[in-house]
């Protein structure tokens, strides 16, 4: 926010004793600085009452003030209402030399004294004409007020073509919902459990439902879901599948008539174009919230809480809680993205993620259809990259294991894994008998397979007991079905193994 300009308060020049002119040279003398400016940070008030956010107010010396009152008497001269009277200097004997130049320096006192009399003169009128009085007495009342002009209507077009804000906004707002996600709780049958965004992609075959597409961390726990339009009324939402994996998901209401989102291609963005966010920050108490910003990167890796790794649209659109599930929008209010997340954290600022459109479009046909994306391989397992843990990393270098080794957090109920004797603390080192060079060397490998083919691992199991000596040995295991849903990707009872945890190093 702008700091409001400085009023300054300059105070009037003095006479001396031995020369009465006023200093005219316009240098300030001092003046008065709001707080909040200057090199002292400003603190606002707190609170959610504090209102405007701003400089606090204070008051400007009035340039109509009472005049200074004369210690003799007589008016302050030309009516200046800011001279500061002085008595009169005593004279002095002086001899006849310093008494011409003296003479000399009267008249040219004089003449100057001339001069700012013409002036006042001119000033006053000046000031009478514009309505600049002098204050009215006691009693009398101000007729002046202040007048609203009517302004220009804002442009939803530009002149290229591409829709101005205000246009984007307009055609995306009655396509934006909230989600609301409910549970049951201890204190009560149905609860609100959290909110999110969503988007009308359009009516099914028969014109009796409409979809809205969303993201899947929105609706996987709810036993409840409700839909709230743009103009707040609510529809029972069905839940008709969800993609862990590209964090889509899609719901279903009995509704017709409603405004469908135009989705535009993702692929023909480019970094530096403006893209508009619409959502729920923080629920639909602010529904509709509209944002700017630009396109960051394209195609940025994003690592999933699931092991996946997923391809988004970085952007600076300012997205908040509430937001997972609304639209990113083009210039055209052409849906591009869904947004997914965003990294919170006080030492980062402007990096939110969507899934890009084209994804999007084929998630969404995926489980319209079937309920799920069908035929996607998985493995079953929760990871992370050994590099990412400290001590993980050591036990890399010191033992000259691949740089891409990853260890399993969890299996889960459908993987083949579960009856294998494997368990969570594991490092996976190759795959197929290739070295994981990198993290992405495994999810490659998967991704390029299909459901039911065979890979090999190759495991290695730390042994704390043994002053953490490892063991490596190869499993087989086949790739089981990817149905993006939470029962299948459940994991298992058994808790991540940490192999220091015997020695204190971390839990």
């Amino acid at each position: 926010m702008e700091n409001d300009n400085n009023n300054l308060n300059r105070n009037t020049p003095q006479p001396d004793a031995e020369n009465p002119t006023p200093n005219t040279s316009g240098e300030p003398t001092s003046a008065q600085q709001p707080a909040g400016q200057g090199n002292a940070p400003y603190t606002p008030p707190q609170g959610a009452n504090s209102g405007f956010y701003g400089n606090p107010h204070y008051t400007a010396p009035n340039p109509n003030g009472a005049p200074a009152q004369p210690p003799y008497p007589g008016a302050a001269p030309n009516g200046n209402p800011n001279y500061v009277w002085y008595a009169a200097p005593q004279k002095k004997q002086v001899d006849p030399e310093k008494s011409k130049h003296k003479k000399r320096g009267v008249k040219i006192f004089a003449a100057v004294v001339a001069v700012v009399v013409v002036l006042a003169i001119v000033g006053t009128v000046v000031a009478l004409v514009r309505g600049n009085s002098a204050p009215k007495a006691e009693g009398s009342k101000e007729t002046v007020t202040a007048e609203i002009h009517e302004s220009p209507t804002a442009s939803s077009t530009s002149a290229d073509g591409e829709l101005t804000a205000k246009g984007v906004y307009e055609k995306i707002k009655e396509s934006s919902v909230g989600v609301l996600v409910y549970q049951s709780s201890a204190f009560s049958n149905e609860a609100l459990a959290s909110e999110g965004s969503g988007v009308i992609v359009g009516e099914d075959s028969t014109g009796t439902y409409t979809y809205i597409v969303t993201c899947a961390h929105v609706i996987s726990d709810g036993q409840t879901v409700k839909v709230q339009l743009y103009d707040e009324t609510q529809y029972d939402a069905t839940i008709v599948g969800y993609d862990s994996k590209t964090d889509i998901g899609v719901l279903s209401i009995r509704a017709t008539g409603l405004t469908p989102a135009e989705f535009g291609d993702s692929d023909s963005l480019s970094v530096g174009e403006t893209v508009y966010a619409i959502g729920n920050p923080g629920g639909v108490a602010f529904a509709g919230s509209f944002t700017n910003g630009m396109v960051s990167a394209i195609s940025r890796p994003v690592d999933s809480e699931i092991g996946y790794e997923m391809l988004c649209i970085q952007h600076t659109a300012a997205i908040n809680p509430g937001n997972s599930g609304g639209a990113l929008v083009n210039a055209y209010g052409q849906v591009v993205g869904i947004n997914s997340s965003k990294i919170a954290s006080t030492e980062y600022e402007g990096m939110g993620f969507a899934v890009p459109s084209v994804t999007v479009k084929e998630v969404f046909d995926e489980i319209v259809a079937n309920g799920y994306v069908t035929n996607r391989p998985k493995l079953g397992i929760n990871y992370f990259p050994a590099s990412s843990n400290q001590l993980y990393s050591m036990l890399v270098g010191a033992n000259d294991l691949p740089d891409g080794t990853v260890v399993i957090q969890s299996i889960n109920s459908d993987s083949a894994l579960a009856s294998e004797d494997v368990k969570a603390g594991d490092m996976i080192i190759r795959a197929n008998g290739e070295d994981l060079t990198t993290s992405d060397t495994l999810p490659d490998i998967i991704e390029n397979s299909n459901v039911g083919d065979s890979i090999t691992l190759t495991i290695c199991r730390v042994d704390p007991s043994d002053n953490y000596s490892i063991r490596t040995f190869d499993v087989t295991v086949q790739l089981v079905e990817d149905r993006g849903n939470a029962a299948a990707s459940e994991p298992t009872s058994q808790s991540y193994y940490n192999p220091f945890g015997a020695y204190g190093y971390g839990n």
